[in-house]
């Protein structure tokens, strides 16, 4: 893993450090400069065992600052280079309360103990694993002064050095059929600062991570550079890629993937070529709005404003009247509905006396019920976004009895057929799927599993769906959930029963939470829904709640229902 240097700060402020709660993503670093290394020093004396193991902790991401506070003997063993563990910054230090006959003069057990979030992999992308963990780690006097003879057998980081010393970068990568951009969360060590920009090519071109592999694809797979990434005298950066041998249209994605992948570090000009050659023959220099668009499939349109089930019936939004046509008419006792992407077809769950009933067509049309097996529950359906070529939207989700997924297909004939979608690393264990949320990019799900907020990827191979490489986020802290959303492509919202925290939203990756605001709420919270540039809006035990924002206090949405209206926005 890439060295990163964490600057060493006083022993003072250290102390104070371990109180200080951060929830939030590291921030975006942009066209970094190539300053001065930070110095490294060294331990100050007279350091007690306790302050001693607590400064290494922080210091551990910088393998040379973190070696000065092992013993000589320690030093060329400790594996500083392994992949981090990623601690909150509150942690214990605290002596073992049996010393097991040591002189405690000169050698002593310290238990160090702390609440993990996850760690960092080889690739740099963010593994969520919350959960204590607990290490004796044992310090003996060398020259006067304490020492660490034996570490954690785990490299810790605290949140605040990790969200210091790391930068997020959103690598992207097309899907299966290359319609949509899907973005790969990774981790970057900021220093040394000159070779940001390689750091993130070279991630890039080593293609996505562990929980997206499957759903994505790369034009870059395969390639490597013919020089290293550096900024030109003019302030542009060159990245200078080994012989390509692709179509022009291919080469534009591979702009694409570069371009939009350095984003977040640089507002510069990237410079493209192969083998010292513009990469696309007729543009060298590139900016974001240089590159064509991959959004326009999975963009929401503006006046496509959401639909809501209230008393078995479908409304509108816009206005709360009952939308044109049978879903509107109360002709199908809708209990739950999923507006395609593009507006032109529902898909809506029906009560029934003997169970669940899906029915997709057109919108204010008849909806013919899709042929399912008899089921008890059918979780709110889930459209994938439609292609250009094809009609319009031609897949919907939705979850039989909480075990089985199930994706409708419509046929050359326009009727509709379902097929199963492995999910057992969702329901292994006894897991119960209450919700599942297809990405507006179709790549991830998210879902509710007993109650926990878990995200995984959508493999496609041949004509088999599968859910793979699934992750609890904040599994835990974010818990007894009862709905959730994608309040963008990073990031989910979720509303649960616990008082203290109604509703939440967590990036993809699960490193971290961010609370919403619960004035004017009143639990339990029954239905929620989220979509780019739009309000959440939540169903209480009173009606229908929006905000923008997470800090800012909830408005009463207009028009709204009742209790027991089920909002939602098209996807």
């Amino acid at each position: 893993m890439t060295r990163l240097l964490i600057a060493l700060v006083c022993a003072a402020f250290l102390a104070g450090c371990a109180n200080i709660p951060d929830r939030t993503l590291p921030k975006v670093v942009v066209d970094a400069t190539a300053d001065e290394p930070r110095p490294i020093g060294k331990p100050a004396p007279g350091l007690d065992p306790f302050t001693l193991v607590q400064q290494f902790v922080y210091n551990a991401g910088n393998p040379d600052a973190a070696r000065t506070y092992l013993t000589d003997e320690a030093r060329p063993n400790w594996k500083g280079s392994d992949e981090p563990t990623i601690v909150e910054d509150e942690f214990k230090t605290v002596p073992q309360s049996v010393q097991e006959g040591r002189d405690t003069a000169n050698e002593q057990v310290v238990v160090l103990t702390a609440n993990a979030v996850g760690r960092l992999k080889a690739d740099n992308s963010f593994v969520p694993s919350v959960q204590s963990v607990e290490y004796r780690v044992i310090v003996k006097r060398q020259d006067g002064q304490w020492r660490i003879s034996v570490p954690p057998s785990a490299v810790l980081i605290a949140e605040s050095d990790f969200d210091a010393s790391y930068r997020r970068v959103n690598l992207e990568f097309f899907d299966p059929e290359q319609r949509v951009m899907v973005p790969d969360p990774r981790y970057v060590a900021i220093e040394p600062r000159e070779g940001l920009y390689g750091r993130v090519v070279g991630l890039l071109l080593g293609g996505p991570s562990e929980a997206i592999q499957g759903a994505v694809r790369s034009q870059l797979e395969g390639l490597g550079l013919s020089t290293n990434v550096v900024q030109e005298p003019d302030g542009a950066i060159l990245v200078n890629l080994t012989r390509v041998d692709k179509s022009n249209e291919d080469r534009e994605r591979m702009a694409a993937q570069i371009v939009l992948s350095l984003k977040t570090v640089t507002t510069s000009v990237v410079r493209l070529r192969s083998e010292g050659s513009p990469l696309v023959p007729t543009k060298e220099d590139w900016r974001p709005s240089d590159v064509g668009s991959y959004d326009a499939l999975t963009r929401l349109k503006p006046d496509l404003l959401g639909l809501m089930v209230s008393g078995g019936k479908l409304l509108s939004l816009r206005d709360g009247k009952p939308v044109d046509g049978p879903s509107g008419s109360g002709a199908y006792d809708i209990l739950s509905a999923a507006q395609s992407l593009d507006g032109s077809h529902l898909a809506v769950v029906q009560r029934s006396e003997t169970g669940a009933r899906l029915r997709v067509g057109r919108t204010n049309a008849d909806l013919p019920e899709v042929s399912l097996s008899p089921t008890a529950t059918l979780t709110r359906p889930t459209w994938l976004f439609g292609g250009t070529d094809n009609g319009g939207p031609n897949e919907v989700w939705t979850v039989q009895d909480g075990a089985f997924v199930v994706r409708v297909v419509r046929t050359a004939s326009g009727t509709w057929e379902d097929f199963p979608v492995d999910a057992s690393e969702l329901t292994r264990n006894g897991g119960t799927i209450t919700q599942l949320r297809l990405s507006r990019d179709g790549a991830r799900v998210a879902a509710v599993v007993n109650g926990e907020v878990k995200v995984a990827a959508v493999v496609r191979k041949n004509d088999a769906v599968a859910i793979s490489a699934a992750r609890t986020l904040q599994g835990g802290v974010v818990k007894n959930v009862i709905g959730l959303d994608w309040l963008d492509r990073l990031t989910v919202i979720a509303a649960t029963e616990q008082p203290a925290m109604p509703v939440a939203s967590l990036p993809i990756d699960g490193l971290t939470y961010t609370q919403y605001n619960k004035t004017n709420l009143t639990p339990p919270i029954t239905a929620i829904t989220a979509a780019p540039s739009r309000s959440v809006i939540v169903t209480d035990g009173s009606g229908m709640w929006s905000t923008q924002e997470a800090g800012k206090v909830w408005q009463a949405q207009q028009p709204g229902q009742g209790r027991g209206a089920v909002p939602f926005y098209p996807g």
